[in-house]
């Protein structure tokens, strides 16, 4: 699909430009009964949210903060204090248009000063492309725009936008330098420039940043003053690069960044496709088109009960997602069980405690103006896909039931090892128990300068080693787009859906693989149960083979053949192995990061099968039930 075959630059110029956007997108600061509807006690948290940053002692932005991600490889010394800010400016706004007194209009005016004179709005980790060898700092003469550039710009543009009158009666030179740092910062470099990688005119496939930082580019061009002929000339770009974000969409809506990345990629295409939308009034919309309802439908295809995700990839088993967005996608695409993920998630997890928690100006918008909306809708059920089967991302979930989280639940992958995000975990699967974990995929650690550097894949998370794949003659996968899957399959049928796929080209040829095939089957019925069948040629026989499975409950393992994993709820799943063919152990994994600790606590557990003797074939079932 293409955006440009259904919204072209003439459909702008005849439904957007020339147009005013004063309450067209969100209500003007002066309509007060919009601003007024919304619920007291919503209102009385920004307030007193608000109030905190009155009199507030702004943090300071050190070089040495800045050079620390360079240095010492954390991102949270600059990116924390920068955040702050953001989140400031955000809270402070949203609560002046909430009152309209002016209270909080000379600490705006702060922010707005401090974002201003900041050397850069580009976050130290995205500098790695233009700093020289050995350089530590940015260069104030080339403005890079990334995503932290971008947010700060349509902050800044809602700002000047809704408190034009107030900010002008204070002083019109605040609204006349954000308009010089637009124009010095974002709009010069998007309109001269085309080699940002995520425009996606150069050769290198473009991930979320791409409707990420065009939302913030759009954003920008419909709210700030511009000559009508250069705002034409943009829009056809934004228009042309969120084309290249489309083209390489998966016809089954998957992402392979992951569940957890949703917001931020088809979330994100979702902002400009609203933007487009609201601005015109309505007129300029594509949400009947299929590709797009598919990349919404994802996010519950991924769902697994509550607030857990299949989460292949950089992503959480715990996904922090925006469910006021979900519901509105739902909304708009007219798909049900979208929207009851929205309203169910926003219910449980999205209340008032969220604001000012460095989601966009838009996107805490939505929820703001949502909230008594969703609170008031007939409760719908839980969108808890019994299959779901993406032949593109080669992704397969299952549940026993439809609608339920009751029973076992399965997930595996194929693809290949240089997906966006990617982690070497081509065969790998998770496996839950009435909604909760039990065989895991760890997720990612805190972000580093490491996580995207040539090094990335010395990080444990990311090795095959630590995902539920086998280990041949010590060797583990490797990355890479020739390090892939072959002969996936895919059977469902009422009783059992099957899965399989061919794991040797995975590996790099020392591991002596001519074949390992893997089959993954949910049987349902009177008995259900998880299959899983190796089996494997080797070049020259061997004993060096090992098994992993990753788990956040502790092992228990019993005669005969069996390991127990039971939760704090007492559920079970009984693994049972052939323990004549399989030795099986376990390793206690201390986990210390803040973004693991926070889904898993501080224990991890690696359970390890060894094979007893050497084989140069063989062929093996592990079988799971609950218990």
């Amino acid at each position: 699909m293409k955006l440009t075959d259904f919204i072209t630059v003439s459909d702008v110029e005849t439904h957007i430009l020339g147009k005013s956007m004063a309450g067209r997108i969100f209500p003007a600061r002066d309509d007060r009964e919009a601003w007024a509807n919304l619920p007291t006690d919503l209102q009385q948290a920004w307030l007193t949210q608000a109030e905190s940053y009155l009199g507030y002692e702004w943090p300071s932005l050190r070089a040495t903060a800045f050079m620390a991600y360079f240095e010492e490889g954390s991102r949270k010394p600059y990116d924390s204090v920068e955040t702050e800010r953001r989140n400031a400016l955000c809270t402070l706004l949203i609560a002046e248009c909430i009152e309209a007194k002016g209270r909080f209009l000379r600490e705006i005016t702060n922010v707005i000063w401090l974002l201003c004179e900041q050397t850069t709005w580009c976050a130290p980790a995205h500098h790695y492309l233009s700093l020289q060898p050995g350089e530590l700092l940015s260069d104030a003469k080339e403005p890079l725009f990334d995503l932290s550039a971008g947010e700060t710009a349509a902050l800044l543009a809602w700002t000047s936008h809704l408190l034009k009158t107030p900010l002008d009666a204070l002083s019109p030179l605040i609204r006349a330098r954000i308009q010089v740092e637009l124009e010095r910062r974002i709009i010069a470099p998007y309109t001269d420039r085309s080699d940002f990688w995520w425009m996606g005119f150069g050769e290198r496939e473009v991930n979320n940043w791409n409707p990420w930082c065009n939302a913030n580019m759009l954003t920008v061009l419909l709210l700030m003053d511009m000559e009508p002929e250069r705002k034409s000339m943009v829009f056809d770009k934004v228009l042309r690069s969120l084309d290249r974000y489309l083209e390489v969409q998966f016809e089954d809506g998957g992402c392979d960044e992951g569940s957890t990345y949703w917001a931020r990629a088809a979330g994100m295409l979702l902002v400009n496709l609203e933007l487009l939308y609201r601005a015109s009034s309505g007129a300029l919309q594509v949400y009947d088109q299929p590709v797009i309802r598919k990349l919404g439908q994802f996010v519950y295809n991924m769902n697994i009960d509550g607030h857990y995700y299949v989460n292949f990839a950089d992503g959480s088993a715990i996904a922090s997602q925006d469910y006021s967005m979900i519901h509105l996608y739902g909304s708009r695409i007219q798909d049900d069980q979208l929207r009851a993920l929205g309203q169910i998630g926003f219910r449980a997890y999205q209340v008032t405690d969220r604001r000012g928690k460095g989601i966009s100006f838009f996107q805490e918008m939505i929820s703001l103006l949502s909230y008594a909306s969703i609170h008031k809708e007939a409760a719908l059920a839980p969108p808890l896909v019994q299959d779901v089967w993406l032949p593109n991302l080669q992704v397969m979930a299952a549940r026993e039931s439809e609608g339920s989280s009751q029973g076992l639940f399965v997930a595996i992958k194929g693809g290949h090892n240089d997906e966006s995000h990617n982690h070497n975990d081509i065969g790998h699967f998770v496996v839950y128990v009435h909604g909760k974990p039990f065989l895991i995929d760890i997720g990612v650690e805190t972000y580093t300068q490491k996580t995207f550097s040539p090094q990335r894949y010395e990080i444990w998370t990311m090795q095959s080693g630590y995902h539920s794949v086998p280990v041949i003659n010590g060797f583990e996968q490797k990355e890479g787009r020739s390090f892939h899957a072959e002969e996936v399959t895919y059977v469902n049928s009422e009783d059992a859906v099957h899965f399989g796929l061919e794991l040797a080209s995975a590996y790099p040829v020392e591991a002596g693989v001519q074949s390992w095939h893997r089959s993954l089957t949910l049987q349902r019925g009177q008995f259900p149960s998880i299959e899983l069948r190796e089996s494997c040629l080797l070049f020259e026989p061997t004993d060096q083979v090992l098994l992993h499975m990753m788990s956040n409950q502790l092992p228990q393992l019993l005669d005969q053949g069996s390991i127990r994993l039971q939760d704090s709820d007492q559920n079970q799943l009984l693994l049972q192995y052939d323990n004549k063919q399989w030795e099986a152990a376990f390793e206690h994994i201390t986990v210390t990061d803040e973004s693991l600790t926070r889904v898993w606590g501080e224990s991890l557990y690696r359970i390890q099968f060894k094979l007893r003797h050497a084989v140069q074939q063989g062929n093996w079932v592990f079988r799971m039930t609950e218990q």
